[in-house]
Parts: C-alpha cells; structure tokens; sequence
C-alpha cells in the first residue's frame, strides 16, 4: 500500500528506447508521397476523435520499479484521474485539471492539493508538462504544438516519416510508421536541451495500449500498459473531483520519493 505520494516519475509507458519497438508487427508496403500537411492534419483529427478513455492498466517507473495497477480516467481538455490499486483496494488516488493537482493517499486521511503547474506535474508526474499535454499522451497522441513555420517531413532508414516542427519556445519531432503512419514516438527540445520523449506501440484499432515516457530534465522514466481501454467513455464530471478527506494540505507539505 501507498503510504506516501510518489513521485511515479511517470505519465504513461512501454519500455521503448526511443526507436525500439516490441510489438511491431511485419512490415506493410511504404506508403509514398506523404506529405507535412498530411500528417499535421491526420493529428489533428485524431485528437478530435479521441476525447475521452477510461482504462485499466499497469505502470512501472523506472527500469527497476514495481509494476502497479492503475485506473485511469481522461477527458479533454484538461481532466485526468490516476487511482493506484493495491491488493486491499485504492493506495493512492491523484488527479489533474486545468487550475488543480490534487493527491490523496487514503491511509493518512489528507487529501493535498496546489496548481497544476508544470513544476507540480514534474514532481508527482515525472515530466514538466502541462495538463493538456498529459491529456494528449494519454490518449494515444503527441502534446499539441502550434508550428511557427513550415512542419518539414523527412523519410528515415526507408521505414519511417520524420516530421520536425518548430514552435514557439522548441523543436517537436514526430516519427510515423511508413506502412500505417501509426505515431511511434515524439521528441521535444527547448534551446540544448531534451525536455521530453514519448514512444507508442502495439496499437489495436489504430490505438496504442503501450507507452513510454522519459523526461531528461528531471531524469524521469514511465512505463504504461493499457490492459482494458475504452475511448470516447461516457465519463460523469464528479469523478475527476477530489475525494473527501478529513484534512486538506498544500501540496509543498506532501513528501515524496524517487
């Protein structure tokens, strides 16, 4: 049992280096003549399909973590649920919204909360991310970036579309499969540094059940498997709220572990 919040270190995975792949299957034929704008529109589509997911699943922090049991509720914009499960029931619950990071380890009876803050998502999520971004991640895609200019698309070791995309404060580079244009991973730099690094595999129904979070900057790494997923779940709004707890605490008092 959870006694404690953790820093999870996580936002979703699959062990994948990044270009490494477990569940790939053979390879299809090439698709030619792909463009930029082909690929910037299929993600934008795709986001617009996908807003919601409710899912069991299991997650690992680190190369040498436990794997723990996860529900997990989603829903666009800016809503996220986590409950980690123990054998004796909920550990450890913590959810997100746009304005809210709350934490709530039923055993000590304190509920902490503060602002969803890149900085608090680092800390109790393992990636300096906005509320939006883990949202994206979670369903399947890359977090969203306005380009600044032209996105430019590359083909790389005869298999794979390389799209780069410039934006306001970094770089954002997108690998797609060459037979289904399936996303498997996202780069995303600001000035020398690699900020952050998602990988996506074993994709069914042109979604991925296996993801892989890293964040250089805070030496973070997650590992995310979707064992049960339903997209575009009927989710009631109550249940991203914050469970009753006897005490409310700052999230600054909240101790946590690598």
């Amino acid at each position: 049992m959870v006694g404690r919040p953790r820093r999870h270190g996580w936002l979703v995975a699959l062990v994948l280096v990044a270009g490494c792949s477990l569940f790939r299957g053979g390879p299809g034929a090439f698709r030619t003549g792909v463009t930029a704008e082909e690929l910037v529109t299929r993600m934008t589509e795709r986001r617009a399909a996908v807003t919601s997911l409710r899912a069991r699943a299991r997650l690992k922090a680190g190369l040498a973590g436990m794997w723990t049991r996860e529900a997990v509720l989603v829903r666009r914009p800016s809503d996220v649920r986590v409950d980690v499960l123990s054998p004796f029931g909920l550990a450890l619950a913590l959810g997100a919204s746009a304005d809210r990071l709350w934490v709530y380890p039923p055993a000590q009876g304190v509920r902490f909360e503060g602002a969803s803050s890149p900085e608090n998502l680092s800390r109790f999520l393992g990636a300096p991310v906005e509320v939006t971004d883990l949202v994206d991640i979670l369903l399947g895609m890359a977090p969203a970036r306005v380009p600044s200019g032209d996105p430019e698309i590359a083909v790389v070791a005869n298999d794979e579309y390389r799209l780069t995309i410039t934006f306001d404060g970094g770089v954002q580079t997108l690998w797609f499969a060459g037979d289904t244009l399936d996303l498997r991973r996202a780069e995303e730099h600001r000035g020398e540094s690699t900020v952050l690094t998602v990988a996506f595999d074993d994709y069914r129904d042109g979604f991925p059940h296996a993801l892989a979070v890293t964040a250089p900057v805070v030496g973070s790494s997650v590992q995310l498997a979707y064992d049960d997923v339903e997209t575009n779940a009927s989710i009631d709004a109550a249940l991203f709220l914050p469970p009753p707890a006897p005490r409310t605490l700052p999230l600054e008092s909240a101790a946590t572990s690598s």
